[in-house]
C-alpha cells in the first residue's frame, strides 16, 4: 500500500496542498495535519485529485482543518475529489460544512446518497 504524498505548492497568500494515496488513520492522516497546520499561508487548498482511500479519521482530519483555518481567519478549500471521494463526502453530507471548489452540485445528487446508503 502506497503512503499518502503531499506536494506543496506555495503562492501567498494561497497554499495548495496536492494528496495522492489514502488518508487514513495513521502516519497518512498526521501527514496531512502538519504539513496543512504548519503553513503560514492562510488560505489552504487540499487537491484530492489523486486519493483513493479515505476512513473517517480522513474525514474528520478535513472538518479539523476546516476549523483551524477559520480560527486563523483563513479558509480552507477542498478541491478536485477524486469520484471515491465524492461519493464518501455525499454519504455523509460534508459538502453542506465543508467548501468544495469547482465542484458541480449534480455531483451531491440527494438521491444518489440515498442509493449509496441504502
Amino acid at each position: 500500500m502506497t503512503m499518502l504524498t503531499v506536494n506543496v505548492q506555495s503562492a501567498p497568500p494561497t497554499v495548495t496542498l496536492l494528496c495522492q494515496g489514502r488518508i487514513v488513520l495513521g502516519v497518512e492522516a498526521e501527514t496531512l495535519r502538519c504539513i496543512a497546520t504548519s503553513r503560514p499561508e492562510c488560505h489552504v487548498v487540499i487537491d484530492l485529485r489523486d486519493v483513493y482511500g479515505m476512513d473517517a479519521s480522513g474525514l474528520g482530519l478535513l472538518v479539523e482543518l476546516y476549523c483551524h483555518a477559520r480560527q486563523r481567519s483563513g479558509w480552507l478549500s477542498i478541491t478536485n475529489p477524486s469520484p471515491w471521494v465524492r461519493r464518501l463526502i455525499a454519504m455523509t453530507n460534508l459538502e453542506s460544512v465543508l467548501d468544495f471548489q469547482g465542484l458541480p452540485e449534480e455531483d451531491f445528487d440527494p438521491c444518489e446518497r440515498r442509493a449509496m446508503t441504502a
